[in-house]
């Protein structure tokens, strides 16, 4: 009895170790992983993978050495071994897997291959790293608005402070994929990252939170009138990436590609003071004439064109003249 139970325990012994290496050589099969365009709305996504019948044979948590990845254009390509980003590529073009911690028959990684069945065995005939490729989006992603109306004020280097009322049209890209995807670890659209323009999350939030900040660099450092605001585009937007940059650019690896102030104006009082500005610059020097009549020498009012003398009645209309 205690030699079949003892007989037993070596048979499923070796059995487990027989289907573990069973396993492993599955995994030497060389694959090709590639994705669909991400477009405009995927973030991340995980690759998915091919070898030469079209099918998977392999373990889906392991990658061989020498396996082909293909990198589209307007893509970039991790790698990445028990969830650590090992590799990572950001221009388009075919590359071969060569860093991968399971060794390939196929790549004469004989000795790699026991040892990796090995550690399968003590965990039960199961895998116990998992390596996988995601593809993070390397476009613009176009067309980012918000609902909300933002209240801010503009230290107008010519008005004044003026109390300006916008919305907000954007567009970003990604430029560090292994920041960016630190944050994330899985699938991601543009929706999971920003939500909807009526319910927008976190980057959007902080995004209006340092519209104020942004305004502040245009008006007080680039001196850019309240009227030249909407065409100063790109001066707009570096102040905007200068601001959000420590939740964006560092702790993201996103930038603002574009920005613009839509549906803008301004409250009552802030357009009285532009109006007003407006108008006595149109008349603080529009005719020059003389102080006094040329004829008698009567004083004459100081910024209003006269046809004739108030004393002498003279015609001095030819003493005015348009700037």
């Amino acid at each position: 009895m205690l030699y079949n139970w003892f007989m037993g325990f070596i048979s499923n012994i070796t059995g487990t170790i027989a289907d573990s290496v069973k396993s492993e050589i599955k995994d030497q099969y060389l694959e090709a992983f590639r994705t669909d365009s991400l477009g405009q709305d995927m973030l991340v996504k995980r690759a998915y993978r091919l070898n030469a019948t079209g099918r998977n044979k392999g373990s889906s948590e392991i990658i061989s050495s020498g396996s082909q990845i293909l990198v589209p254009e307007g893509a970039y390509a991790l790698m990445t071994d028990g969830g650590k980003v090992v590799d990572s590529v950001t221009t388009p073009g075919l590359y071969t897997w060569q860093n991968s911690s399971s060794g390939s028959v196929m790549s004469g990684g004989i000795e790699s291959v026991f040892g990796d069945a090995f550690d399968r065995f003590k965990f039960g005939g199961e895998i116990n790293k998992i390596q996988r490729i995601y593809y993070i989006n390397a476009l613009e992603i176009m067309n980012q608005t918000t609902n909300e109306f933002l209240n801010v004020p503009y230290p107008d280097p010519n008005y004044g402070t003026l109390y300006l009322r916008f919305r907000l049209t954007f567009s970003f890209r990604i430029v560090d994929p292994v920041r960016f995807f630190k944050i994330t670890c899985k699938d991601t659209s543009v929706y999971d990252l920003m939500g909807t323009p009526s319910s927008p999350k976190m980057p959007i939030l902080e995004l209006q939170d340092h519209m104020k900040e942004a305004l502040n660099i245009c008006a007080v450092r680039e001196r850019i009138p309240f009227p030249q605001l909407e065409s100063s585009k790109s001066q707009l937007k570096d102040a905007v990436n200068e601001a959000v940059s420590k939740v964006w650019l560092e702790q993201r690896g996103m930038v603002i590609v574009s920005i613009a102030l839509t549906d803008m104006t301004l409250d009552p009082d802030s357009r009285i003071r532009v109006e007003q500005y407006e108008t006595n610059k149109i008349y603080a020097g529009k005719f020059k004439g003389p102080e006094t009549c040329p004829f008698c020498g009567t004083p004459l009012p100081a910024q209003q064109p006269l046809a004739m003398c108030p004393a002498c009645c003279a015609d001095i209309r030819s003493y005015y003249s348009l700037l």
